[in-house]
């Protein structure tokens, strides 16, 4: 019997992105979480499509007072396929729509910036572009020690 893990915090940004995306971009993007085999990946008759994809996190030095905690800046990359259909499509107007969906929003309680953006290849079908956004959020240690119950002998009171 498979038991159905809760979504992770990343997992939970990484769909919030997915339908940040969908509410903004037109119905003309294939927009989904980039595939576990990209050599696999058709767009089908997608003429855009938007993949995104948990890339790292960079972590602070833990502050001292919370036992451990840490910021976590988890990066997130947007990977931006567009083909160019015998025309001229430079795809700086699709840079700037997905740019425009995820500046400042908030997902899980963090809240997205832009890190960078840029074209990451060409050929004579594709442009594929990547923007890159972040956030930061709490990294909580696991318990190392589950708590146990105090151990108090009653049976010597009223000494």
């Amino acid at each position: 019997m498979s038991t159905k893990l809760k979504p992770t915090h990343l997992e939970k940004i990484e769909a919030g992105i997915v339908a940040l995306l969908k509410e903004h971009l037109g119905s003309d993007y294939l927009i989904d979480i980039f595939p576990d085999r990209p050599g696999d990946f058709d767009m089908g008759k997608a003429n855009k499509a938007a993949l995104v994809q948990y890339t790292g996190s960079n972590y602070a030095a833990p502050d001292g007072t919370k036992s451990g905690w840490q910021q976590r800046s988890p990066s997130f990359a947007v990977h931006l396929q567009l083909r160019t259909l015998g025309h001229a499509m430079r795809g700086t107007r699709e840079v700037e729509q997905v740019r425009f969906a995820l500046q400042a929003a908030s997902i899980e309680g963090a809240e997205l910036r832009l890190v960078r953006d840029g074209i990451a290849d060409q050929d004579e079908s594709f442009w594929r572009y990547v923007i890159e956004v972040a956030c930061t959020i709490p990294a909580v240690p696991r318990p190392q020690n589950a708590p146990t119950a105090l151990m108090t002998d009653f049976s010597k009171q009223g000494a």
